[in-house]
């Protein structure tokens, strides 16, 4: 089972590469997702979230290991048992990381919007013209 990784290093970083991209990748696989969603009820062992998926504890074991890594899952004893459960901090990250996709669309949105006002208010004379209108002007 492998995973898309994207290039490391210097060009990633420029990229805004991270955490949050980790996190992404962690939950791009199903197993890892519907372990989230169960964990979203509360801490759970190994051999409980086992029972409710049709995987192993071992394959639970490394799903969680790779949750882990990437900040979205943490662990902690009770007792003999080992509970894991969703990292509070861990959505701040993939957050922060699809938000700057969405800054970016907001400013060529506003960019766009300002661009298009001003081709409307120079095409407004140049219509008024072609219809034999005199263009309005300013009576101040």
């Amino acid at each position: 089972m492998g995973t898309y990784r994207m290039a490391t290093g210097a060009a990633s970083s420029e990229r805004g590469a991270g955490r949050g991209e980790q996190q992404l990748d962690a939950l791009g696989d199903a197993r890892r997702r519907d372990i989230v969603a169960l964990l979203a009820g509360g801490a759970v062992s190994v051999g409980e979230l086992a029972e409710r998926l049709p995987i192993s504890r071992p394959a639970v074991s490394q799903h969680l290991k790779v949750l882990k890594e990437a900040g979205l899952v943490r662990d902690h004893a009770e007792g003999t048992r080992r509970l894991y459960g969703l990292d509070p901090s861990g959505p701040a990250d993939v957050r922060a990381y699809l938000d700057r996709f969405w800054s970016n669309q907001l400013a060529a949105f506003a960019e766009y919007v300002g661009e298009d006002a001003v081709r409307r208010r120079s095409a407004a004379p140049a219509r008024q013209a072609g219809r034999g209108e005199e263009p309005e002007r300013d009576r101040s």
